[in-house]
């Protein structure tokens, strides 16, 4: 290799090594409905949420995905530091698991950390990843989850 193909390949992949950068821990929040038992979600667990494999709560209700649009930050971020996907490539995920014969996961999308929390407030099953900064005007109406057993905040948090 060149010295120049060498400093271009370096600096792909310092930009690939960035991408997840513009997502930084300590941005996003986890919220469900108040009446829901759950207070803390691993992100294993998480993300077996988001790509559809567990679709109820430990008490049997069924889970009622929330989901700012495609475009916002905090879908690309929740996608990609919990779904590790991108959005073309976790729409692919849910189509496929359509065509092996799945049934089909319903998210509810919405526009707002505000329109999340109203949708996560009426459903019993209800569960949404909004903004960290949201959270003091909509956390009287949900109740916000813990992450592998840290709150929004706190060392180590992991979203």
């Amino acid at each position: 290799m060149t010295g120049k193909c060498v400093c271009a390949t370096i600096l792909i992949l310092a930009g690939c090594a960035g991408a997840g950068a513009q997502c930084p821990t300590g941005t996003l929040a986890v919220i469900v409905n108040r009446s829901n038992s759950t207070e803390s979600l691993s992100i294993a667990q998480l993300r077996r949420i988001l790509i559809g494999d567990v679709r109820a709560w430990p008490d049997h209700k069924s889970m009622a995905v929330v989901a700012r649009d495609p475009s916002s930050k905090v879908s690309q971020c929740a996608l990609s530091s919990i779904a590790r996907m991108s959005e073309a490539e976790y729409h692919r995920y849910l189509m496929s698991a359509e065509f092996r014969g799945d049934e089909p996961m319903v998210i509810q999308t919405v526009d707002s950390d505000g329109s999340a929390a109203h949708v996560v407030a009426g459903s019993a099953g209800g569960i949404a990843i909004v903004d960290l900064s949201s959270l003091p005007s909509i956390s009287s109406s949900v109740k916000v989850v813990r992450v592998n057993g840290k709150n929004p905040g706190e060392p180590g948090y992991p979203l």
